[in-house]
């Protein structure tokens, strides 16, 4: 063991512990895709090595639709935009696109992603491993810029609801500013705007909803 280490002591990528090394990848991630083909797959990529030529993704094959907006909220990253692609193909064998949307968490989202587990199962969790398993940051996969990689500790499953929102980014959009909608809209929640904003005072819009009181 010993002549092994002095072996591997000029070595740089030795001497760079992989904590570091992640976080010099995480830092350079600035998006992710995941494509569709309806019956067919539902493929994402959470980063592009451009030396190697390698990605960080998984593809699944015969997802049903309505499955896709769970993998989309639970293997996004925070404040990283994803970009949603859905293809078909016509009987010349032609590919074409039938939508291209970007998908971001809401704003402040401070939630888990998700990583395929050994078996690539869509929903892996530390419970469902019988031998125990080590947590990421456990083994340098530390959280970077609100990146945080982790399997929750109970089972879960395609029932079960989204580790984050999502919502839909328009191309209006500008610095990650955008209007999510507000689903919960009981009039005791909130207070009248008067006895809130002060006067002369600019305020950013973050959310919105309406609905129909007597």
């Amino acid at each position: 063991m010993n002549a092994t280490k002095d072996l591997l002591s000029g070595c740089t990528t030795f001497r760079c512990s992989f904590e570091s090394q992640w976080g010099q990848r995480a830092k350079g991630i600035t998006s992710m895709v995941a494509v569709y083909f309806p019956k067919k797959f539902f493929a994402y990529c959470h980063w592009w090595n451009s030396v190697t030529s390698k990605k960080c993704g998984y593809i699944w094959k015969r997802v049903p639709a309505k499955l896709v907006p769970l993998l989309l909220a639970n293997y996004s990253f925070n404040d990283h935009p994803i970009h949603f692609i859905e293809v078909s193909m016509d009987s010349n064998e032609r590919l074409s696109y039938n939508s291209v949307k970007k998908y971001q968490r809401h704003p402040g989202c401070t939630a888990i992603t998700l990583v395929p587990a050994g078996g690539k199962g869509m929903f892996p969790s530390r419970n469902a491993c019988p031998y125990g398993v080590y947590k990421f940051l456990e083994v340098g996969i530390v959280e970077v810029d609100n990146i945080k990689i982790a399997w929750p500790k109970r089972a879960h499953d395609q029932q079960s609801i989204p580790l984050a929102e999502i919502v839909e980014l328009n191309a209006e959009d500008e610095d990650g500013i955008y209007i999510s909608k507000i689903k919960i809209r009981n009039v005791s929640s909130y207070k009248a705007a008067y006895t809130t904003l002060e006067p002369n005072t600019q305020y950013t819009l973050v959310a919105a909803g309406y609905a129909t009181y007597r």
